[in-house]
């Protein structure tokens, strides 16, 4: 926290400035308002608000309070509402600050990638919800929005705070800071102009003049900035691309003009608010790597090694976002062309779109998870888990992703129950064998061995790739760490997938050891976890013979994009698939037409899904209820099984997920 200097008249005279700037922002931000006078997916002020209560303190509260009450009454509110919205911005500010502070080092968060990121996810993510549920919640009260509107009001309300949080907060706290302590604007000040010129200029490029699809050029000299520059350049530049973009989509120019208005709008704040997540922490990685330098004596190998590893970490990183980027712009850019229907190139843009979409969430979600790993954060159950089922369920997954069909792949035949986390088990043995097929090659054997072994259940992935040279083989489980890769980087990946794997084990109370006779020869990982005894009912259940017919579905979910396309995909392969928007209807509904499997979203109006859940089971009114959400962490898991649910998956689900829990 920077307090600011001077008397008692000076600091309310920064409080007025900032109650006026905060109203100024506000005022430009509501002149985007498009879905609802009072809610706009640009909205500068959260990050006004946040980086002036970081900087000034709690104290300060006020300021936003008067600016929030200000502008919402000057707009369309009432006296009431504007208060209660007021209200719910200054609790949003107050929260985010506290969070900031608490878990991501306050002001100095810009200065660690893992900082950033709770950053964004507290400040960004947790936070914005306050102001966009009460904003709403008032607005609804207040006569001035319709509830039927609710969920699409609060996704743009929370998604312009988020990018504002995300976009301006850096902006306000790293140039503060700065003039605060008399510091030089840069060392560089040529190149940072430089690169102030060429963002604006690829910016206009890209958002105004060119009818093409080349957004992923706002990449280079963001990642220039990056390797060159410090946070504070870097928050500039985005910014700087932020209003350009803004204003060329809000003109129906540029990639991302593609429908409403509107929803233009929602899509270009979801493309920025990712870019400043990936450039930011990217920023502060090089930083840390520069300071490293400076601080180390020369020649300290181990040292030079972490250096060197996260260095090929930030090129893996830039590399593996990059091309999905590319291809998804690519995909959607086909997709606007006029096509007929049943058209070639339409269907492989969609596959392209789903193969890409799925590689990004795979590499956020490893992300998330390593550094819950590091931070001594992870979650797992233990129950008895079939090794043989999971095991065969990875290799269907890799033989219908077409993964397999280059080598010998052969496992054992013997059931073998361990103690573990299912879900996390069959993310192990995923990371495991697609590590042995990127090794190993065309032709090559993997064989999969299961044993039991003094109370112990045993399983070893052998295969006759590459091998692991001698020098590499202690680092192997060390994150970011990876055997030579060529340029083209085929087999993609960030070097992370070990290193979760060995987490997890050891999580689940087992073991995780790698052994190769080097270079040309092999390896052989060895999993080991506590043995466990099958549940009484597992010789019926393996005996019983897989059947496939329709169900009778109903999806309980408030977002009508979301219920609409997943009531296709489940009518498409077969299923009798019922909708119902809120938890009211969807209960009255599954009353009626006693569905074998209940889908239910769990942030649904007036009653959420737990609580759907929970009157479903009392009534006996449904078969199986499955919990479909956002919400992924193990708390939510855990109340999701308190409120009855039978199974969770976290969107996006894939088909075989859904497939596998309707039981189709």
């Amino acid at each position: 926290m920077i307090h600011p200097p001077g008397s008692r008249l000076s600091r309310l005279a920064i409080l007025i400035g900032v109650t006026v700037i905060y109203f100024a922002a506000g005022r430009l931000g509501l002149s985007f308002a498009l879905i609802n006078s009072s809610a706009t997916s640009i909205w500068p002020p959260t990050g006004i608000a946040l980086g002036v209560l970081l900087l000034l303190g709690p104290r300060a509260w006020p300021a936003i309070f008067v600016g929030a009450f200000l502008v919402n009454f000057a707009t369309a509110g009432s006296l009431w509402t504007s208060l209660g919205i007021a209200a719910g911005n200054t609790a949003e500010a107050l929260l985010g600050t506290w969070l900031i502070q608490r878990y991501a080092t306050g002001t100095e968060c810009f200065n660690r990638a893992g900082d950033i990121f709770k950053f964004a996810l507290l400040g960004a993510g947790v936070a914005t919800t306050v102001s966009a549920t009460v904003g709403v919640a008032t607005l609804v009260a207040g006569g001035l929005a319709d509830s039927t509107q609710f969920g699409a009001i609060w996704l743009t309300w929370w998604l312009g705070d988020a990018s504002g949080a995300l976009i301006v907060t850096p902006l306000v706290v790293l140039w503060y800071r700065t003039l605060a302590s008399n510091a030089p604007t840069t060392e560089r000040r040529t190149e940072a102009l430089l690169v102030y010129l060429v963002v604006a200029a690829i910016g206009l490029l890209v958002f105004m003049w060119s009818s093409h699809p080349l957004v992923f050029l706002c990449l280079a000299p963001l990642s220039w900035a990056a390797f060159r520059l410090s946070q504070r350049e870097v928050a500039t530049a985005i910014g700087l691309l932020a209003v350009i973009a803004c204003w060329a989509t809000v003109h129906e120019t540029g990639p991302f003009a593609v429908s409403s208005p509107h929803g233009s709008l929602l899509i270009l704040q979801a493309f920025m608010g990712t870019l400043a997540l990936t450039m930011l922490p990217m920023t502060a990685l090089v930083a840390e790597n520069r300071a490293a330098v400076k601080a180390a004596a020369a020649g300290a190998a181990e040292l030079a090694s972490a250096i060197r590893a996260k260095d090929e970490f930030l090129a893996m990183l830039s590399h593996e976002f990059r091309n999905p980027l590319h291809a998804i712009s690519n995909a959607a850019a086909l997709l606007q062309r006029p096509t007929q229907p049943g058209k070639p190139q339409a269907e492989q843009a969609l596959q392209i779109l789903q193969r890409q979409t799925e590689h990004l969430s795979r590499l956020v979600e490893d992300l998330l998870d390593v550094t819950r790993a590091m931070a001594g954060r992870l979650s797992m159950e233990s129950r008895p888990v079939d090794l043989e089922v999971t095991i065969q369920q990875v290799l269907d997954e890799l033989t219908a992703a077409g993964r397999r069909q280059h080598h010998i792949v052969t496992a054992y035949s013997d059931p073998i129950w361990a103690l573990g986390d299912p879900v996390r088990l069959h993310q192990v043995f995923m990371n495991l064998l697609e590590n042995a097929l990127k090794y190993t090659p065309s032709g090559g054997t993997i064989r999969i061995l299961g044993a039991r072994d003094g109370g112990e259940a045993v399983i070893n992935i052998e295969d006759s790739g590459i091998g692991i040279a001698p020098d590499l083989l202690p680092r192997i489980f060390e994150p970011f760490t990876q055997g030579e890769r060529k340029l083209d980087r085929r087999e993609g990946g960030l070097g992370i997938g070990l290193t979760l794997a060995r987490k997890f084990i050891e999580k689940q109370g087992g073991r995780l050891e790698a052994f190769s006779e080097g270079v040309g020869h092999g390896a052989v990982f060895t999993i080991r976890l506590p043995q466990a005894e099958p549940p009484a009912q597992s010789a019926l259940a393996r005996s019983r013979p897989a059947t496939t017919h329709s169900r009778r579905i109903l999806i309980i979910e408030d977002n009508e994009d979301a219920r609409r396309s997943l009531c296709v995909l489940l009518q498409a392969v077969g299923h009798e698939v019922h909708e119902a928007e809120d938890g009211r209807s969807g209960i009255e509904k599954a009353l009626r037409i006693q569905p074998d499997v209940t889908l239910v979203d769990i942030g649904l109006p007036e009653i959420d899904g737990y609580e759907v859940a929970r009157q479903l089971k009392s009534r006996a009114a449904t078969g199986k209820v499955v919990a479909l959400t956002g919400y992924g962490r193990p708390e939510d898991r855990q109340r999701a099984t308190e409120a009855g649910f039978d199974e969770h998956l976290v969107k996006p689900a894939t088909l075989e997920q859904l497939q596998r829990s309707i039981g189709g």
